[in-house]
């Protein structure tokens, strides 16, 4: 306690992070039986609900990997999710920390970890898939290789080799993310390079073993890839194949060449006394612009903030007192965000806020490590606090989610487990439980409609989140099946796009259908309908 006293900073850093876990964590908690996500959530919990056996379009197994954890009680789901994934960001905070010998206060510092895993998800999706799947298991990967090289026993390696081979199947596009953990790995202790790659490789290849005997077929495997390449021909209808060209142009134009520059006139000036002053200036120029941004203009705050982090590794790269491990260190933190974002379709700014852990971790090392003067490290805490204090406007942000959670009154039963849901949704459900309730083969207008599925134990040819009209007709075929066999289900709110599916226009025989129109919704039912 003394110790933290002689540095206030440190002392305000422990406080503010215990404050901010604990708050956030009995907010999250206490809110996680309310609100379901139609869309997103639907859609994940599918496949934990039917083992995988529909088809998918998407390259990941998740459900397969964290099946061992999964429950059809939505409730304890979230929370055993949400849980597992801020104790992975704990271990690894706490891990880098040992590594980087921050000897004092390592559990309290630490808790950035769990802080940062409940402020990035914001209590929504919050059931182990793809995005949250690999994070834990870079997570836990990376810790268990960081231990490894502290306590010098290589038998961890292997543990940590197996859980990384996972990630080969948790998210395709996503097992870029090796690649820097790999290079890292072999940087850091290069005397010892052989024999490490040797237990890392043995780890891996168990991992790939288990996953082949335990949960899923070879065949099965190799079937997804085919499937794979005859769902990219559609799939370049929804993204344009120029889409990942711009995502790697907008990176290099926001992060990777300001960088580029400073380093130049850094190089330029021969990395001087007063090039690096002029550096330390734009650095704090910058954090508060991302404050007053992220209070302001919240549009423009994650480019700030990716800026100013990418500066600030950047000084910690010349920083002549750090060992070159360290530096490896904050240049893995740097590039991780950028590999598990990769292939997600969506530009890299907006994924970063589930991956803006490894940011805010390398920015509370950087400036705890370079700067002696308590201001740098009271502007983090600043930001810090104003997550905080912002964080419960999320129970009254409807947002992307499509719900309010102080409307969520009302209980419903999901897989028999009782989860509260705002009334239209409970009315909708009454409404359409005649109609769709264990209906298979069910064709909806919009991916707003997937929670509807999903409750009533209603099911599609496949989930999918466009609508295109040779898509739907190629899953159609794909299972024996004709456009005649099919419920069509719209709503008011999302109803079929008129440029891909008008039902009656696209089965063959529409005087074989019948419309119903009750509530919001639109249901064109077959004649070999049965309730």
């Amino acid at each position: 306690m003394k110790k933290l006293l002689q540095n206030p900073a440190h002392f305000f850093a422990c406080i503010v992070f215990l404050i901010g876990t604990v708050f956030l964590a009995c907010l999250t908690y206490h809110h996680l039986d309310k609100g379901f996500i139609f869309n997103d959530e639907a859609y994940y919990l599918s496949y934990y609900k039917n083992k995988g056996e529909s088809l998918s379009f998407d390259r990941t197994n998740f459900f397969r990997i964290f099946r061992f954890l999964y429950t059809p009680n939505i409730y304890h789901f979230r929370i055993i999710s949400i849980t597992t994934l801020v104790l992975s960001n704990f271990l690894l905070c706490c891990t880098i920390f040992k590594y980087l010998k921050f000897d004092n206060s390592l559990f309290f510092y630490s808790l950035i970890g769990i802080f940062i895993g409940f402020e990035s998800w914001n209590i929504s999706n919050l059931i182990i898939q793809q995005y949250i799947g690999n994070t834990i298991l870079v997570n836990v990967g990376i810790s268990l290789m960081l231990i490894s090289l502290i306590i010098k026993k290589k038998f961890i390696l292997t543990l940590s080799g197996f859980v990384l081979s996972f990630i080969l199947f948790n998210g395709n596009s996503h097992v870029v993310v090796i690649i820097p953990i790999l290079i890292f790995f072999i940087v850091s202790d290069s005397e010892n390079r052989k024999s490490n790659l040797l237990y890392l490789f043995s780890g891996y290849i168990i991992g790939v073993i288990v996953y082949f005997t335990f949960l899923d077929t070879l065949d099965n495997f190799v079937f997804q890839f085919k499937f794979l390449k005859e769902y990219l021909s559609f799939h370049r209808k929804q993204h344009s194949r120029t889409f990942i060209v711009l995502w790697c142009v907008y990176l290099f134009l926001n992060a990777i060449l300001p960088t580029a520059i400073a380093y130049f006139f850094l190089w330029e000036a021969k990395f001087s006394e007063n090039s690096i002053k002029t550096l330390n200036k734009l650095i704090a120029l910058l954090g508060i612009l991302t404050i007053l941004l992220l209070c302001l203009k919240y549009e423009f705050y994650l480019f700030s903030l990716i800026l100013f982090t990418h500066i600030l590794a950047l000084r910690f790269w010349i920083e002549k007192n750090e060992t070159l491990k360290n530096k490896y260190v904050i240049i893995l933190l740097l590039i991780i965000p950028y590999c598990l974002a990769f292939g997600s379709q969506t530009w890299f700014h907006l994924r970063l806020n589930a991956y803006k852990l490894y940011y805010f971790l390398l920015i509370f090392i950087c400036l705890m490590r370079l700067y002696k003067n308590n201001l740098w490290v009271a502007g983090y805490l600043i930001k810090i606090s104003i997550m905080i204090f912002v964080f419960p406007d999320v129970l009254k942000d409807k947002g992307w989610k499509d719900f309010v959670f102080t409307e969520q009154t009302e209980k419903v039963k999901v897989n028999g487990y009782p989860l509260y849901l705002d009334k239209q949704r409970k009315k909708d459900l009454d409404i359409l439980h005649p109609y769709l309730q264990n209906q298979p083969d069910v064709i909806y207008s919009s991916n707003h409609l997937m929670g509807y599925l999903y409750i009533l134990d209603a099911s599609p040819p496949i989930y999918y989140y466009f609508e295109l009209k040779d898509y739907i007709r190629f899953i159609i075929k794909k299972t024996g099946k004709t456009p005649d066999d099919f419920i069509y289900f719209e709503s008011i709110d999302y109803p079929f796009n008129p440029k891909e599916i008008v039902p009656l226009q696209f089965v063959d025989h529409p005087e074989n259908y019948k419309i119903v129109k009750t509530g919001r919704f639109t249901l064109y039912l077959p004649s070999k309908y049965k309730k």
